[in-house]
């Protein structure tokens, strides 16, 4: 009888675990934009969504393929204005490889990066030389998460880029890109009750067998 029990409370505990974090967004758009060189009006590129799940953002994931120019010239930042009114940013470049004793930073010729949170083996896109590939985590101090966490995805993301030295060449914004994610809802409160009502039925059922027996 025991493991009968713990059998069907595994099940609840299981049922109600199930839901996982929803995708509302995961897509890369072409730009084929140059980045002015040596002008802090930069470019913009943005996106709007209306329709997507309203449940609170969990995780950000920025895609950026930049191919040209001199990344140590380069900054960029994120813009959510979300359907509620709400406004955060999130630095993504700034300057890469500038230090005191290096002022004009990576001489690298372009990204082809995802800027995440979860890039924590390859650390701040910041210290990256060369090309860099793969994924890293975005030049600043917070995170993408919990700059944009709680927000709804729904509304305008905007990205700007902008070259602030002139020289190097000239930067081309192929692409940028989104994976965006939203807390799960909880396993729905009235299916949680049947099921438990489910268990409770069972549990009665098999008390009653339990003291029938134990009356014999």
């Amino acid at each position: 009888m025991k493991k009968s029990l713990f059998i069907c409370g595994l099940i609840v505990f299981k049922l109600a675990g199930a839901a996982q974090a929803a995708i509302v967004i995961n897509n890369d758009w072409a730009v084929n934009t140059a980045i002015p060189d040596g002008s802090p009006v930069g470019m913009t590129a943005y996106q709007t969504f209306q329709n997507l799940d309203a449940n609170a953002i969990g995780s950000v994931n920025v895609d950026l393929n930049i191919s040209g120019g001199y990344n140590g010239d380069l900054v960029g930042y994120l813009t959510l204005q979300d359907a509620n009114g709400n406004t955060a940013t999130e630095i993504l470049l700034n300057r890469v490889g500038t230090t005191p004793a290096n002022p004009f930073g990576s001489s690298g010729s372009g990204f082809n990066v995802t800027l995440s949170d979860s890039g924590t083996v390859n650390g701040s896109i910041h210290g990256a030389a060369g090309l860099p590939t793969g994924t890293w985590l975005p030049d600043s101090a917070n995170t993408l998460n919990s700059s944009f966490g709680g927000m709804t995805a729904n509304g305008t993301w905007t990205l700007y880029l902008a070259d602030m030295s002139l020289g190097g060449g000239t930067s081309i914004l192929n692409s940028w890109g989104l994976d965006v994610s939203v807390v799960p809802e909880p396993a729905g409160v009235g299916f949680i009750f049947g099921i438990g009502g489910f268990v409770a039925v069972a549990f009665g059922a098999l008390c009653r067998q339990h003291h029938k027996k134990c009356r014999e």
